[in-house]
């Protein structure tokens, strides 16, 4: 295996105040104590966090993105456990060259089987594991997504794994519905089409849900949701909320004793306890291992993926045309 020269200069996106988006060129440096630097073959867009970034009041350009896969090509002093030419995902940027801490939570070997893309979706796969053990599903218990978007896709398919009896996805676009079928959706349901509160009622028998994980990232949902849980049901805040506010009467809430849980990926602990041994780089590698078994699918949601000098083509497809795109990824190579 031929590993590539250090070059002196590397490429990055760059988005400005106005939300533009440039690809700039910067010097690669060598990478310091306890640091890798990677030469970057594919990075994944986080559709909610790096659109929702580009919504705030932001005086200064800044590089997004923390889902990069690609090679080491050069270690600092005192890296133990990896190699040039090794295989990894880390929390680097949309950049052709990323320097990372070589701690655990930054950086994760990819196993032998999974490509750099299929890689890229270790961070946001550890997002939605998170979200899915906060739920606690139990056996039996009739769960529902909102929002199909990379993080509800990917719930979907692990709360499967928990053998819950439904696992009812719903969102807005058709087409993300059809991925959540393959997903393994039991039932479908698009708000603009149906009687949501109704349907749910059907298909729980009149019970209500036990969960529901709202991957959407949109607030507005949560009145509506108080009216579909079961007394005692639990609500899962997943998505990228980004200070998004919401009016609400409290008091379904209050009568049915339903219980709200925050779930925050960064969160989670880096290092394991006796307790809780669910730390972030546990959660990426058991992500690319369930990638790697075909137990997580990801080929279905990769629509795009796109030289990174067409970035800002992706991210309009992402914010403009959402029935076109899901999972959208950024090819560094030569």
């Amino acid at each position: 295996m031929a590993i590539s020269p250090i070059p002196k200069y590397g490429h990055r996106l760059l988005v400005r105040p106005d939300n533009t988006v440039e690809i700039d060129t910067f010097e690669v440096d060598l990478p310091s104590s306890q640091q890798v630097l990677i030469e970057t073959d594919s990075t994944l867009i986080s559709a909610g966090t790096e659109l929702g970034t580009q919504e705030q009041d932001r005086q200064q350009p800044f590089t997004p993105g923390y889902s990069n896969a690609g090679r080491i090509l050069a270690l600092g002093d005192g890296v133990e456990g990896y190699q040039v030419g090794d295989r990894v995902l880390s929390l680097g940027h949309h950049a052709s060259h990323v320097t990372v801490s070589d701690a655990p939570q930054s950086l994760v070997k990819l196993p032998d089987g999974a490509s750099f893309a299929a890689g890229t979706f270790g961070v946001l796969g550890s997002v939605s594991i998170h979200g899915v053990r906060k739920a606690k599903l139990e056996f039996g218990e009739r769960l529902m997504i909102t929002g199909m978007g990379v993080v509800g896709q990917l719930a979907l398919q692990l709360a499967k794994l928990t053998g819950c009896d439904q696992a009812i996805a719903v969102d807005l676009i058709d087409q993300r519905l059809e991925k959540a079928d393959i997903s393994g959706a039991t039932h479908i349901l698009n708000p603009t089409t149906c009687d949501l509160k109704s349907q749910v009622q059907q298909l729980t028998e009149g019970r209500g849900l036990d969960v529901v994980i709202e991957a959407s990232g949109y607030p507005d949902l949560l009145p509506e949701l108080f009216d579909l849980m079961r007394i005692g049901g639990r609500i899962v805040l997943l998505g990228s909320i980004w200070h998004r506010k919401v009016e609400l009467d409290l008091m379904p809430f209050h009568e049915k004793e339903l219980v709200m849980i925050g779930a925050h990926q960064p969160k989670c602990p880096t290092t394991p306890t006796a307790i809780f041994p669910w730390t972030q780089q546990y959660n990426r590698a058991q992500i690319l291992k369930y990638i790697c078994q075909g137990t997580l699918n990801v080929d279905h949601l990769i629509s795009h993926q796109l030289p990174y000098t067409e970035a800002e083509t992706a991210y309009r497809l992402l914010r403009d045309q959402r029935d076109q795109s899901l999972g959208v990824i950024l090819k560094w190579g030569t």
